[in-house]
């Protein structure tokens, strides 16, 4: 068996009570996102909010032993914007479930990559409509 890689991007929707995601709030989230997939930080969380003012809210990185995490947060349009690529294995549907329980998702939809050592890549289109859940495999 070859070495597998992720790629797990989402877009969605959010409950629109949940306008901002002070540091402590992010590193709270990313804290369980490493619990769930059984993944360890690599340094410290880099967090900012929004400098430009166009596009208010926040937005940070977190660096993993397999690879990164991040998310930014439009609090104007109630969106965030999720990626998480690690060269280990986990389980999406519990990543999904944590964004979930945390942004209230509301509306979404994303991708999920995988890449076998050896072998063709996937991709899967993901959503919360039945027509996203859709295989594409070369």
């Amino acid at each position: 068996m070859g070495l597998i890689h992720l790629h797990l991007t989402v877009n969605a929707k959010i409950d629109p009570s949940f306008s901002q995601l002070p540091k402590e709030k992010a590193q709270e989230f990313v804290d369980g996102l490493l619990r769930i997939t059984g993944m360890r930080p690599l340094g410290e969380l880099k967090w900012s909010d929004a400098v430009d003012l166009d596009f208010p809210g926040q937005s940070y990185v977190q660096m993993i032993t397999t690879s990164h995490t991040s998310l930014h947060l439009f609090s104007d349009t109630h969106e965030i914007y999720f990626d998480l690529y690690s060269c280990k294995e986990y389980d999406p549907q519990k990543v999904l479930e944590h964004l979930d329980k945390t942004f209230g998702l509301r509306e979404w939809h994303g991708l999920l990559y995988s890449r076998e050592t050896g072998k063709k890549p996937g991709v899967m289109r993901i959503g919360s409509t039945k027509k996203e859940l859709l295989v594409i495999r070369n």
